[in-house]
Formats: C-alpha cells, sequence, structure tokens
C-alpha cells in the first residue's frame, strides 16, 4: 500500500509540474465561443442546441457542463483550466488503476506505474487538456475510464450508468462496449483452454459470456445513436472529400500513420495538420480538393500506410495468446479511432485529441515492453536511462507545446511556422486572430498568404474585403469583394 501511494504520489507530481504552466493561458479558438455564450436549459441541451457553427454534434451532458460552470465561474479562465488539469489528473490515476487490473489479467508484472507516467505526461495530450473546450469534452472519456475500472471490479450497475452518461458527454466514449468485448475475448482464460470445440469454439464461449455483462452498454449506445439520427435527426459534421468515401479512407490511411507517428515521436505538434502536400486536417468551405482527387491506392505513401496497419493488426492477431496485453493494446489503439475514421464525416480529418483514449493502448504496449528491458540485468541500467530521458522530453516538451496554446495568436503562429508553404487555414485562422485585435496590416498579410496557397478560398478573399473596408481602402475593398463572388459565384448571397 506505501509503495502504491507514493507510486500515485509520484505520478500526480510529475502532471501537475508538466501542466501547471496552462493557467497562464486565455481563451484560444471555441473557448470563446462555448464559455462566453453557450449555457443551454436542460431542454436545450438534450434538444441538441448548439452554438451556430458546431451542428452535427450531441453532447447535452457537456452542454450542461458549460451552464453550471458559467453560472459559478463566469469567464473566469483559472477555474476552467484548474477543470482541465483535474480532467487529465482523474484520468491519468484511473488509467494507472486499470493498467494494474490489465496486467493481473495477463499475470504481468504491474504496468500501471510505467504506463500511467507515459500517459501523464506526453505531450500529445496537450490539445484535449491545455484547450478548455476540448478538455470539456474530455470529460466524457473520464467517465469511459470510470466505468471500465468499474466493469474490471465487477459493479456492473455502476459501471452502465456512468458509461450511458459518458456517451451523452462525447461521441468518442460510444466505443466503451467495444473496449470491453475486446478486452474479454483476450484476456479471458476460456480463450487459451483447450476446447473440444476447437479455436472458434473458444472464441464462441467467451463471446456468449462476455455479451451476458456488456449487452446493456452495447443497448444504451445504440439508444444514444437511435436519439441523435432518428429522433432528433443530428448527422454528419461535413461531407466526404471530394465527394467520395474511397478517397475519404485513402486519406485516412495516411492519418492513422500520422497518429502513430506522433505518439512515437511527438515533436511536430500542430492544430492543423497537413496529412500530405495539398492536403489539410481541417475541411472548411473552400478547402482544396486536387490532391485528394489525385490519390489512388498504388501511391507509395497509401501502400505504406496500409501496409504499416497490416503488419501491426497481424502483429496483434499473432500475439493474442502468447503476449494477450500486446494484441490488446493494438487493437484498443483502433478502437479508439473508430468515431473520427471518417464513416460519418467530422469536419477534421484529424486532431491530436482524437489519440487520448487510443493512447492507452499505446502506453499498455510501451510500458509492457520497458518493463521488459529494466528486469534484464544486461539492460536495466540502460532501460532505466531512457525511461528518465524519456519521462524528461515528454514532461519539457508538454511544458513547452502548452505555451503555444496561450491565445490564438500564438496557437496559429506556431502552425504556420510548420507548415509554411502549404497551411491555408492556419494563415486565415492568424488573420481572424490579429483582426480581433484590430492589427488589421498583419491581419491583411496573413489572409493573402491564405489565398496564395488555396487560391479558391472566397472566404479568404472576403476577410480581405472587410478588413480593407474597417481600414478605409475601399479600393482594395471592393476588388476582394469581387474576387470572392468570382470564386465562388453567389457567395454573398449565401448564410
Amino acid at each position: 500500500m506505501k509503495r502504491l501511494c507514493w507510486q500515485l504520489l509520484l505520478i500526480c507530481s510529475l502532471v501537475i509540474l508538466a501542466y501547471g504552466n496552462i493557467f497562464y493561458n486565455g481563451f484560444a479558438i471555441d473557448d470563446h465561443v462555448f464559455i462566453g455564450s453557450y449555457h443551454p436549459t436542460i431542454r436545450e441541451a438534450f434538444a441538441g442546441v448548439v452554438p451556430a457553427g458546431h451542428e452535427g454534434v450531441y453532447r447535452p451532458i457537456r452542454g450542461l457542463l458549460y451552464t453550471l460552470y458559467f453560472h459559478a465561474f463566469g469567464t473566469n479562465q483559472f477555474f476552467y483550466h484548474l477543470h482541465s488539469l483535474a480532467v487529465h489528473l482523474a484520468s491519468t490515476v484511473l488509467v494507472f488503476f486499470i493498467l494494474r487490473h490489465l496486467s493481473t489479467l495477463s499475470h504481468l508484472r504491474d504496468l500501471g506505474f510505467p504506463g500511467a507516467l507515459l500517459f501523464g505526461l506526453h505531450p500529445i495530450h496537450t490539445e484535449t487538456i491545455t484547450y478548455i473546450a476540448s478538455s470539456m469534452d474530455a470529460t466524457g472519456l473520464l467517465l469511459f475510464l470510470l466505468s471500465w475500472l468499474l466493469y474490471l471490479q465487477k459493479k456492473y450497475p455502476w459501471a452502465l450508468l456512468v458509461g450511458i452518461i459518458s456517451f451523452f458527454t462525447t461521441e468518442m466514449a460510444l466505443t466503451l462496449p467495444l473496449f470491453l468485448l475486446l478486452q474479454e475475448l483476450i484476456f479471458n482464460e476460456a480463450v487459451t483452454k483447450p476446447c473440444p470445440r476447437g479455436p472458434l469454439g473458444h472464441v464462441a464461449g467467451t463471446l456468449r459470456n462476455a455479451m451476458k455483462k456488456i449487452w446493456p452498454l452495447f443497448v444504451a449506445a445504440g439508444g444514444y445513436l437511435a436519439v441523435r439520427f432518428f429522433v432528433l435527426g443530428i448527422g454528419a459534421r461535413g461531407v466526404y472529400l471530394a465527394d467520395s468515401f474511397y478517397l475519404t479512407m485513402l486519406t485516412m490511411s495516411k492519418v492513422l500513420l500520422q497518429y502513430l507517428t506522433l505518439l512515437l515521436w511527438p515533436q511536430n505538434l500542430m492544430h492543423n495538420h497537413i496529412i500530405s502536400p495539398g492536403i489539410e486536417a481541417f475541411v472548411y468551405r473552400g478547402y482544396r480538393t486536387e490532391a485528394i482527387a489525385s490519390q489512388t491506392l498504388f501511391d507509395p505513401e497509401i501502400l505504406l500506410s496500409i501496409g504499416v496497419i497490416v503488419v501491426i493488426g497481424v502483429i496483434g492477431w499473432k500475439m493474442r495468446n502468447k503476449y494477450p496485453v500486446i494484441s490488446f493494446g493494438i487493437g484498443t489503439f483502433f478502437l479508439g479511432l473508430l468515431p473520427v475514421m471518417e464513416f460519418v464525416p467530422q469536419g477534421s480529418m484529424m486532431n491530436e485529441r482524437s489519440l487520448y483514449l487510443s493512447s492507452v493502448g499505446f502506453f499498455l504496449v510501451l510500458g509492457y515492453g520497458l518493463s521488459k528491458f529494466i528486469v534484464l540485468p544486461k539492460t536495466k541500467i540502460v532501460a532505466l536511462a531512457g525511461c528518465m530521458l524519456l519521462l524528461l522530453f515528454y514532461t519539457g516538451r508538454t511544458m513547452l507545446r502548452n505555451r503555444d496554446w496561450r491565445d490564438d495568436v500564438a496557437l496559429f503562429t506556431k502552425d504556420v511556422n510548420a507548415a509554411p508553404n502549404d497551411n491555408a487555414y492556419a494563415y486565415f485562422a492568424l488573420g481572424n486572430a490579429y483582426n480581433e485585435k484590430k492589427d488589421y496590416q498583419k491581419a491583411i498579410e496573413q489572409y493573402q498568404k491564405s489565398v496564395a496557397i488555396n487560391t479558391r478560398f472566397a472566404v479568404g478573399y472576403a476577410s480581405l474585403a472587410r478588413t480593407y473596408r474597417d481600414m478605409g481602402n475601399t479600393e482594395l475593398s471592393n476588388i476582394n469583394y469581387q474576387l470572392a463572388e468570382q470564386k465562388e459565384p453567389g457567395f454573398w448571397s449565401r448564410p
């Protein structure tokens, strides 16, 4: 018990150290909308009322949380950042106990401590936690983890209740019953014991036993989807890339590889990632489609991405009996990303915050690998030194990335510096940030760079027109007004 307390104390202390500087940050991106003006009533929240521009999501519990916080704290950023840190601390502690349980199921050394340390400090989670609007969504992921732990503790009614609440807080939580089903299939002893019915009999028997416990969560998830799609008619947030499901899936294969790369080496963190030349993560009005439409299954980058995914999948399948923890980690990585794989268009193909749940599987595998090296006499010192350096890198990188989120100017300046020749949306958003500060000359510079990259971006020309008008330059305002209409006929007559 004493060792357990010291481990938790160290984990929490390091997480607080890594994220302690978020309290110096202001609001960024959607924080201004949600915190300033979105505080729905219970009826409005469950009816699906959201701010303009955010149609296509259904998160009523999150909406009520905004209302509660607004009435309690107004727009005082300190308390919202405090919530963010509390969510991540609690999630990290839950990951600690979940991985301890999984270690017991697989008869391994305790993986809770290394896995939770890696989860708590990895800089990929800065977008989930440092960005207030995202941390409010992550409240649902905290509930997901709590439900998972309650299930492991065989407190099934409580796991069901918390799981249902998580579904109505964020759509990412809908993968919970799939996580639990995979856990039962991989870790249940029936899978590894001889069975007269053969391997399929193993799986079928385990599946039947698992569904006796998990089916209420599947029903609850189905109920959420029925309410969202059929009762309220809340559909997708966007359209398929170039109006093609096939091209969208080709693009998402590259996104999956980028997600893995970011977990392995979280150096080039951005808000609007460049998936490949000409393809931005955010799908905005006037989005470029040339590079998307030119993709084929035989492009080297796509073949590499699919090849890596297939190899990882085969490894997971082959190791399911001898190394179940590796198979489960691989499986949960992919399951956690299902809601954002663009089967239902989300309006953004890639977000770092999408990795919050999936990373648990990644850190389970990484923690297992590190633990194997640490116990070997020949590699113990090197492995311990490597772990220390890795944690120092994670902590330092997280602290630095937190500073990028201090406001919109800092955030999108980082984006345009990271991809100066391809990030049209980041230049546009940076222009908007300068416009808010009434620094019109800098706003114009950013808008011009945006439309230089995406020459069909009518909204960029319209922003130039409005900014020149505010500066009193009628001639240039009229020129850009006409360019917006030329790039998108009927632009000014549309909402």
